[in-house]
């Protein structure tokens, strides 16, 4: 058990580690407070499941010499499912680790399940259990207890044996390819920073009205800019609903915004609500023609969908691979709709998956029920 919080232990450490073959990594922080989630310890183990961790919040520590560490070609860096990490990594330093392995995506593709856990990994693969009590423990303040260096150590101590293990089963099963796709999609840096104006996209309403999904666009925009600024959450700004019930019956004014009903404007301070109306303004008075709608996606039939579901779920059991690795609930909505630049109709998924819903969508094929058994022929 080991804290690094210095550059000399840290220099020391990445020298260390540099010819590795792989190492594993995983982050702790707090989002809470923040719109940039704030980095507060980071674990890294070796090929041989040692491991360390080193406070960023050390006054005395700087951070270069791991960063770089995480983009030398050389060495695989292992995380288990890494998106929020990769998020901090990403705007701290504005590059993504390279390359990975991600052991939550190789376990789908073994069978353990979808969106398996590190926990149910470290149980069923090493024999061993974690303790959890500290999952929630606020990693911003200092000084940590030997029991919360030793559980954020243990995130990565396990990591090695079961990277190994997971490499080996796909080799063995030649489903490299199963989860190069789903790795690559980590390195799509724009899931890792919400532009502006594409905020509105995140904000759930029923409505098919131009000059309202245009309001609600620029007060979303608007609010994602203070945010991003303050560094602070968008809801502590106000929250999603004030800005859909704003849009249909936008205020011209402040009188007019201090009059609306039904809304909590306790924590709106007079200059957002201005900032607002400016935003309204602007969404009423630009041209929208080209403004695409997506918001409201064309469902297919119900019934058509669970049947599909019914083929995906049989196919995954066949394959002993994760249901939501082949598709997910998008493509099975795109399938039943007839559409065919579905990702779940190509490649491998197009194998176990895709040309069986293919061939009943046409009528070829029909689902049958022997003793117990689903038969799809």
């Amino acid at each position: 058990m080991s804290l690094i919080t210095n550059s000399k232990e840290l220099n020391k450490l990445c020298n260390k580690l540099k010819n590795e073959k792989f190492i594993c990594v995983d982050t702790e922080f707090i989002r809470e407070k923040f719109y940039f989630p704030k980095l507060c310890l980071i674990q890294i183990g070796d090929s041989k499941g040692n491991g360390w961790a080193i406070d960023p919040l050390s006054k005395n520590i700087n951070l270069n010499p791991i960063f770089k560490l995480f983009s030398k070609n050389n060495i695989i860096k292992v995380f288990h499912s890494p998106r929020q990490d990769f998020e901090i990594i990403y705007n701290l330093t504005k590059t993504i680790p390279y390359p990975i392995f991600d052991t939550q995506s190789a376990a789908m593709a073994c069978g353990y399940g979808d969106s398996v856990s590190y926990e149910y990994l470290v149980n069923d693969i090493i024999g061993d259990k974690i303790d959890k009590t500290l999952r929630f423990t606020d990693w911003q303040k200092r000084p940590l207890t030997n029991k919360q260096i030793k559980y954020a150590i243990s995130d990565v101590t396990y990591l090695s044996k079961i990277y190994e293990i997971l490499c080996k089963n796909i080799k063995t099963q030649s489903r490299e390819e199963w989860i190069r796709e789903e790795i690559n999609n980590f390195y799509n840096k724009n899931i890792y920073f919400t532009k502006p104006y594409e905020a509105w996209k995140k904000i759930k309403f029923k409505s098919n009205n131009i000059k309202i999904i245009s309001i609600i666009r620029e007060i979303a925009a608007e609010r994602e800019k203070i945010a991003q600024k303050l560094n602070i959450p968008r809801n502590k700004i106000f929250r999603d609903e004030l800005i859909t019930k704003i849009a249909k019956n936008p205020p011209k004014n402040l009188k007019d915004f201090n009059n609306l009903r039904g809304l909590n404007l306790n924590n709106v301070d007079e200059s957002t609500k201005l900032l607002i109306i400016k935003s309204i303004k602007r969404g009423m008075s630009k041209n929208n023609k080209n403004l695409k709608i997506t918001k409201n996606k064309t469902k297919a039939s119900k019934t058509l969908i669970e049947i599909l579901k019914i083929i995906l779920i049989n196919a995954a059991e066949k394959n002993n691979i994760s249901s939501l690795l082949i598709a997910n609930r998008n493509d099975i909505n795109d399938i039943a709709l007839g559409k065919k630049n579905v990702k779940a109709l190509k490649g491998w998924r197009y194998d176990v998956f895709g040309s069986t819903a293919t061939k009943f969508m046409t009528g070829k094929i029909s689902i049958k029920i022997n003793k117990g058994n689903i038969i799809i022929q």
